[in-house]
């Protein structure tokens, strides 16, 4: 591999950590097309010992895995376990037998959306960290111990700014780093890429697309209303074949906040809930889940429900079109994106970053 002369910078400095070892985290950022990833795979092949890999995201890990971070996992399952009480009742804790407790370096991607509790956990297991993050994306939203930001709050130790010569002519990188340096993409053809006005998207471009991002929670209720329309789907309740997003992390049973589900069938409807099989659309291979999921997540009310009833059921509802906020950590192949960027003033042009970046193969921005 031939490195620029501020990639092989970084390298150099990530290598003087890992022999000093004078802090536990290393901080190398960077814009999308810098070859962060990348540099952290050929990093990782220089060390003696084995490389543990995860993402806060399945959809994440995922991406990590198919550039050739073997066994990517979600930071969860990673370095929790968990137990249930004399009560019935599972709690979450650390798992003294995770590979985290023994690994010569741990690498994780998008950290941008790792909070408090859970970058102060993996860091209990006292190895070395080298995270990966991009500025340029949005900031957390959520406040308080559970949302991100826990490792982007300091600065980084490298900031990689200059495009990897392989990704100059790739018009996704080109796109998005247009957007980042305060630039206006033209309605046109951007290679594969395009940049459209509503008028012409098609319903083709909306039922092929992997994923279909806006900005607005009313916009994505009534994109997944049109997009099940659009499939043929009748009812307002889920059925077999709807695609899900899961809202709250059970872990236990290997529910993440974000990830993608397919329904397999529905095995119980009652007044108020129903339970259903699903299937991870995240990593193929992945048991087929028995959920539990309030009517009101699909047909609206959510907001009425008592918090204490939600601790006792699965939280999903339509996952056709998500926020960009909620895109954050996961990729496509290919994205059809509402630009609704505007709506968010100062982080108008994060936004619009992001979504763009979610993207791995082809992006179709609506304007």
């Amino acid at each position: 591999m031939q490195w620029s002369y501020q990639q092989s910078e970084a390298i150099e400095a990530v290598g003087r950590w890992l022999k000093r070892k004078d802090k536990q985290v290393f901080r190398l950022f960077g814009y999308a097309g810098t070859g962060k990833s990348t540099l952290a795979k050929s990093l990782a092949e220089s060390v003696r010992g084995r490389v543990v890999y995860a993402a806060f995201t399945g959809k994440a890990a995922l991406v990590m895995r198919r550039k050739g971070c073997d066994e990517a996992s979600t930071l969860h399952s990673l370095i929790y376990t968990h137990k249930t009480d004399d009560h019935g009742l599972v709690e979450y804790i650390l798992n003294p037998a995770s590979m985290a407790a023994t690994a010569a370096l741990i690498i994780i991607d998008e950290v941008s959306m790792v909070g408090d509790q859970l970058g102060c956990d993996l860091l209990s297991f006292n190895r070395p960290v080298l995270v990966l993050g991009d500025p340029a994306q949005l900031p957390p939203v959520e406040k308080g111990k559970e949302a991100g930001g826990f490792f982007t709050r300091d600065e980084p130790d490298v900031m990689l700014t200059e495009i990897h010569r392989q990704a100059e002519n790739n018009p996704i990188i080109a796109m998005a780093t247009a957007v980042r340096e305060g630039r206006e993409i033209e309605i046109g053809g951007y290679g594969d890429c395009r940049v459209i006005t509503r008028k012409e998207i098609s319903r083709d471009d909306i039922l092929s697309a992997g994923q279909v991002l806006v900005g607005l929670n009313r916009t994505r209720v009534g994109f997944n209303a049109r997009i099940r329309q659009l499939r043929g789907f009748k009812s307002d309740l889920p059925e077999a074949g709807d695609k899900l997003v899961c809202l709250k992390n059970n872990h236990p049973k290997g529910l993440l906040n974000g990830g993608l589900w397919k329904v397999h069938s529905v095995l119980e409807q009652t007044m108020d809930e129903l339970r259903m099989l699903v299937d991870s659309e995240d990593f193929d291979g992945t048991e087929r889940k028995e959920v539990l999921v309030p009517k009101k997540f699909f047909i609206g009310g959510e907001k009425e429900l008592d918090w204490r009833y939600l601790r006792t059921v699965d939280q999903m509802t339509y996952g056709y079109a998500l926020t960009v906020h909620k895109s954050q950590g996961s990729q496509w192949d290919d994205v059809v994106v509402f630009d609704e960027s505007q709506s968010f003033r100062e982080d108008a042009r994060r936004h619009l970053y992001t979504a763009i970046t979610r993207a791995a193969e082809k992006v179709t921005i609506v304007k």
